[in-house]
């Protein structure tokens, strides 16, 4: 039961890391998703493919939306934007038992998992090999004013506290006083050019804003809308188990990496470490990308002018399309010698420090004298395809912060 406004700022900035999380995740599996024309595909079965990839990349798109919704909702109570996240894999117990979060390419278990995670509440399916729950609860000794996690099931579940404490609050303390009805600070589609990100300007849009986030995964009232996330992956899932009657052999991805990490794990803690040379280059510059990207977009969220956050959420997306080029190669690059025949991966890494900076007027110069470190990293890692992609996109990005660009 969400009582005071600290808890549901609290509650909320889980939700924004569970959007965030999920949205690395279905990243991942579209990066080793294998492109039509590969090895190993048909014809007919490259088409599928393809269509699959687009679906997910549409999921994983909504998943942003998700995320920007989330901080809409944050600001509007007084909160903090929140993009921060634990790296992957997620620790036991940091989200309920239920929640597995891990990096994994894209086979029946990845998305048997997927299927889990956007189930409806009255759903009885049960997760992946794999994915199993930690069993750990999280409860505290003694109920009293320190904002804490409470379990629950399904995201879906969440949302629903969420609704009830905005509710609960704003006959408590008034709406006005619990949501800022200009609705400053927020973002809205028009300016980032996701859908469906309307601004908070009082209870009705706040609940309006959590209806959709959950009608978009689990379906409408829990029920399993048609273009539902859950009713999307049970389609792929539907089409894979065809094509795979017909073709026991039928691998749709390359074999990236379980639970990849860019470091050395810590003893005992199963974990595929990228040693092999070309990979951990390719790695190390796609996290420091994502990790820029990351401060880029706090930043659009924390500042006023409205020509500046066009301009900052545009930079933060070619940042995002140069990492993702970065990220579909490592999932083709071997990733250790202590590992034959396992890819690398995308790790996400998660800078210590990715938040506002609060000397505004510099901000842009900070972000654009690291987009050029980042740049000339990328020539001297980099070769072929990928490196067209990247540098195109570190380039559009370094010309939106030095001003010879303008945002679209």
């Amino acid at each position: 039961m969400i009582e005071t406004r600290e808890q549901l700022i609290h509650t909320l900035t889980e939700a924004a890391e569970i959007e965030h999380n999920l949205l690395c995740s279905y990243l991942y599996a579209v990066f080793s998703m294998k492109r039509a024309g590969e090895a190993g595909l048909t014809e007919a079965q490259g088409e599928a493919v393809e269509r699959w990839r687009k679906t997910i990349l549409k999921i994983a798109l909504e998943e942003m939306a998700h995320l920007a919704c989330v901080n809409n909702l944050l600001i509007a109570i007084g909160g903090a934007p929140h993009f921060d996240r634990p790296n992957f894999p997620v620790a036991p117990g940091y989200h309920p038992a239920d929640v597995v979060v891990r990096l994994t390419p894209f086979d029946e278990r990845t998305l048997d998992h997927f299927i889990f995670l956007e189930r409806p509440e009255e759903s009885d399916i049960e997760d992946a090999d794999g994915f199993e729950a930690s069993g750990e609860e999280r409860e505290v000794a003694a109920r009293g004013v320190t904002p804490s996690a409470e379990d629950y099931a399904t995201v879906g579940m969440l949302y629903d506290s969420i609704a009830q404490g905005f509710t609960s609050l704003a006959e408590r303390l008034g709406e006005a006083a619990l949501i800022e009805p200009a609705g400053r600070g927020q973002l809205y589609s028009a300016l980032v050019k996701l859908p469906n990100i309307p601004r908070v300007t009082g209870l009705e849009s706040a609940l309006a804003t959590i209806r959709q986030i959950k009608e978009e995964g689990e379906g409408s009232s829990g029920g399993g809308a048609v273009d539902s996330h859950f009713e999307r992956f049970q389609a792929i899932r539907t089409e894979w188990r065809e094509i795979r009657e017909a073709d026991p052999d039928f691998r749709p991805a390359w074999p990236a990496a379980h639970d990849p990490v860019m470091r050395k794990p810590i003893e005992g803690r199963p974990r595929i470490w990228i040693t092999a040379p070309d990979a951990a280059h390719h790695v190390d510059l796609a996290n420091a990308i994502y990790g820029t990207m990351l401060s880029v977009l706090a930043q659009t969220f924390s500042i006023a002018d409205a020509d500046e956050q066009r301009l900052l959420m545009r930079a933060s997306v070619e940042l995002m399309e140069a990492s993702a080029s970065i990220s579909v190669a490592l999932a083709r690059l071997p990733a250790s010698p202590d590992h034959p025949g396992v890819n690398a991966g995308m790790t996400f890494a998660v800078p210590r420090n990715s938040s506002y900076r609060p000397l505004e007027a510099r901000a842009r110069a900070l972000f654009l004298e690291r987009a050029l470190e980042l740049e000339a990293r990328a020539k001297a890692v980099l070769g072929g395809e990928v490196a067209e992609k990247a540098l195109r996109r570190l380039g559009n990005a370094i010309g939106l912060l030095d001003g010879s660009r303008a945002p679209e």
